[in-house]
């Protein structure tokens, strides 16, 4: 009689069958500090908690490579620009391609309310990212338009920056 079915002999090795240690595990993001932005506020560091992070390894929002300093293998701060409101997703991904989990980023949109919270650092940073807006302020205040309080206060702002 033969050797039954799934019977194995003590000559294998247990890695052989599944035991034994793996490759190393993927990265794991379990926190972002903050986890919320406004569009208007130019370009956010985001500190990125987690596990298994390595030197060189890249944060990526919304698939694309950010600005990334390496702290620690539980710590990596990321500088991204949000471009418009909504919610985009962080990963990690490790020198040797590993990825992490996605974790959700919500980017809210400036409202007129929000104008007392920014700092002037804050509103200088999103014009210089935005110059359209700036052309946008002009058309609207020389065609009697302007009715957005926002717009004309940023405004203001960039001619004080410009006057010696």
């Amino acid at each position: 009689m033969g050797t039954p079915l799934g019977y194995y002999e003590s000559s294998y090795p247990p890695s052989v069958w599944g035991g034994g240690s793996g490759g190393p595990a993927d990265p794991s993001i379990t926190s972002l500090v903050p986890n919320t932005g406004s569009a208007a506020a130019g370009p956010i560091s985001v500190q990125v908690n987690g596990t298994r992070f390595e030197a060189g390894s890249v944060v990526e929002v919304a698939q694309a490579p950010v600005t990334t300093v390496y702290v620690s293998a539980t710590q990596l701060t990321a500088t991204f620009d949000p471009p418009a409101a909504g919610t985009v997703q962080f990963t990690v991904r490790n020198p040797n391609e590993e990825e992490s989990n996605s974790v959700p980023f919500t980017v809210s949109a400036l409202a007129a309310e929000d104008v007392s919270t920014l700092t002037v650092e804050e509103v200088q940073s999103f014009v210089r990212a935005h110059p359209e807006l700036l052309a946008e302020v002009y058309a609207l205040e020389q065609t009697g338009k302007a009715r957005v309080t926002l717009l004309t206060w940023l405004k203001t702002l960039l001619d004080e920056e410009a006057t010696p």
